[in-house]
């Protein structure tokens, strides 16, 4: 079976950690013929996959090099992300639809692997997540909200109940360059005591909706989310100036993209307007330099908690071990957390903007208890043994179709 991973991703380090976890499982297990669409070589590591630049229009129009891939190909994986959803645009759908569309019509067979859906609020919405899902062939749910709303479309595609992608595979962190591991410790400090905590914020386009996707509309989603963007980082400045003062913590403020890669979709802008507040603090850092994929896990292993609005900022300390709480501005989060066994370790964007001490006074419980990454480590097995089961089940189905 010849397989092509062709969803775009674009220096979002979350969803590049979810397809590296996916590709190194599929690696493990002798699965050799997979063309990987990037948006550069490293994005997938040391992974032996070829490697394919994207086409226009998120990958609607393929380069030559592109087109040749997915004819050469059987099936598509699309892997790591979450696509059904009309929250922050309607045409996004409309653009999956037309590209399985063009899948399909060129013989390939589709797998979502590990896939998120939701919200869906309008009845545009739905009707086109139902069209898309008919085109799929099965699908991985990430957590029971999606697999549930899939569930309830009555599509042909199979479902199977997993967890997010980031808990498979094989990370080996000490393939890190030396210059790399350099730059991690200098970021990590070793003050004697101090609690290590790392904190994403993101700026909350889903404070508003349009037809177009944000990066179409920047201006216009910008000028509606600044009243609530200010607040937002009101919040922040107060929850890292309790993390200093009660925890005397070094606190790390972690963008979940690769800089310069996306700038409209950067959280640094917004992380550097929280270290300005705390310019003569040497112990709260803004984390701003390249790191390769495999260095910035590295990192984030080096944490004792992770604090972070971008859902796999906290997935990617988890998947490490370490413990994380997420302010979630939609279902996703708490769906994602209650579904790995960490509902208590969920907190809603408003409620965190009404009250941030609250998350404060969560971090200095969850640090106070010796055996928390035990906890942790105990969960993420499971969660992965339950990935092993469903990566299995789907590579079952597609060598049997």
């Amino acid at each position: 079976m010849r397989y092509v991973s062709p969803r775009v991703i674009r220096g979002n380090r979350g969803d590049l950690v979810s397809r590296y976890g996916i590709l190194s499982a599929l690696n493990q297990r002798g699965i050799s013929d997979i063309a990987v669409f990037c948006h550069k070589p490293d994005d997938i590591g040391r992974l032996p996959y070829p490697t394919v630049p994207y086409g226009g229009l998120y990958n609607l129009f393929p380069a030559r090099q592109g087109i040749q891939a997915l004819h050469h190909a059987d099936a598509v994986l699309w892997t790591a992300g979450l696509d059904l959803q009309d929250d922050s645009s309607l045409a996004k759908l409309l653009h999956l639809y037309t590209v399985f569309t063009s899948y399909r019509a060129m013989g390939l067979r589709i797998y979502a692997a590990f896939q998120g859906a939701g919200p869906l609020r309008t009845q545009w919405g739905r009707i086109m997540a139902r069209l898309i899902l008919n085109l799929v062939d099965g699908f991985i749910a990430r957590d029971a909200g999606s697999y549930n709303l899939v569930d309830s479309f009555n599509s042909r595609t199979r479902l199977i109940l997993g967890h997010d992608g980031i808990f498979l595979g094989n990370f080996d962190l000490s393939a890190i360059s030396p210059n790399e591991q350099d730059a991690v410790e200098a970021l990590i400090g070793h003050p004697l005591g101090m609690p290590l905590v790392g904190f994403n914020l993101r700026q909350w386009f889903h404070f508003s909706s349009s037809i177009l996707p944000y990066q179409y509309a920047q201006k216009c989603y910008l000028q509606r989310s600044l009243t609530a963007m200010e607040r937002y980082i009101s919040a922040s400045v107060a929850l890292v100036t309790a993390l200093r003062k009660d925890l005397g913590a070094r606190v790390l403020l972690i963008s979940m993209y690769e800089p310069g890669v996306e700038p409209w979709e950067d959280d640094l802008p917004w992380l550097s307007r929280v270290k300005a507040c705390f310019n003569d603090d040497e112990h709260v850092l803004l984390v701003e330099q390249p790191l390769t994929l495999l260095a910035f896990c590295k990192l984030m292993s080096c944490l004792d908690l992770m604090i972070g609005t971008r859902l796999h900022s906290t997935l990617t300390a988890l998947r490490f071990g370490v413990p994380a709480l997420n302010i979630s501005y939609t279902l996703k989060g708490r769906d994602i957390f209650q579904h790995l066994g960490f509902a208590d370790w969920v907190v809603d964007l408003p409620d965190f903007i009404q009250d941030p001490i609250v998350v404060a006074g969560m971090a200095t419980s969850i640090l106070a208890r010796p055996s928390i990454r035990e906890s942790v480590r105990q969960r993420v097995a499971g969660a992965m043994e339950i990935n092993e089961h469903a990566l299995d089940d789907l590579l079952s189905m597609a060598s049997t179709e």
